[in-house]
C-alpha cells in the first residue's frame, strides 16, 4: 500500500514538468523583426542639440554644478544647476540607446547600443571637444520575446537599434 502512495505522489508532482501549451509557439520564432542601421549611419547619430523638455527621464547624475538626466535610449539633457533653485538648461546630448554614463574628470563615457564612448564636452562652450568610440564591447539588443540577436543573423557591418512586431 505504501508503494503505491509513493507513486502516486511522484505521478502528481512529475505532472508540473510536463509542457501543456502549444509547440507552435516554439516552431515560429521570433514575433519581431530586427532594425538595423549600417555601422556607418550608426557612428554618425552622436550630436549635440538645443535643450528640449524631458518626457521619458532615466537616471541623474551630478558633476560639479551640472546635472546629467538620461532621456531614456535617446541621450542626456544637461542642465546647468549652480542655482539649485533655478536650474538652467544647457544642451541635449543625443546619443540613441544610451541609457548610462559614468563621469570621470571631463569626460562622459556613455553606453551606445554597443559601443562604449568616451566624450569629453566643454559645458562653459557646451560642445564637443574630443570623442572615442570602442566598437562591440556591449552585446547586441536581444528580441522583445527573448531571441537573441544571433538568431536573426545580422550582417557584421550592422548594429540592432530596434525591434519590431512582425505583420
Amino acid at each position: 500500500m505504501m508503494k503505491y502512495l509513493l507513486l502516486f505522489i511522484c505521478t502528481i508532482s512529475l505532472q508540473s514538468c510536463i509542457y501543456w501549451g502549444s509547440d507552435d509557439e516554439m516552431m515560429h520564432g521570433s514575433r519581431y523583426t530586427s532594425i538595423t542601421q549600417t555601422r556607418q549611419t550608426f557612428e554618425s547619430t552622436i550630436e549635440r542639440k538645443s535643450a528640449r523638455l524631458v518626457s521619458n527621464a532615466g537616471k541623474i547624475y551630478v558633476k560639479d554644478q551640472f546635472l546629467f538626466i538620461n532621456e531614456k535610449e535617446e541621450g542626456f539633457h544637461i542642465y546647468n544647476y549652480q542655482d539649485s533653485e533655478n536650474p538652467v538648461a544647457i544642451s541635449f546630448l543625443k546619443v540613441p540607446g544610451a541609457t548610462d554614463l559614468a563621469i570621470r574628470g571631463n569626460t562622459i563615457f556613455v553606453h551606445h547600443y554597443v559601443d562604449l564612448l568616451s566624450i569629453e564636452l566643454n559645458l562653459n562652450t557646451n560642445e564637443i571637444l574630443t570623442m572615442t568610440r570602442i566598437p562591440d564591447v556591449f552585446p547586441q539588443l536581444n528580441s522583445p520575446d527573448g531571441y537573441e540577436a544571433a538568431y536573426f543573423d545580422i550582417p557584421a557591418d550592422q548594429i540592432i537599434v530596434g525591434y519590431q512586431p512582425k505583420n
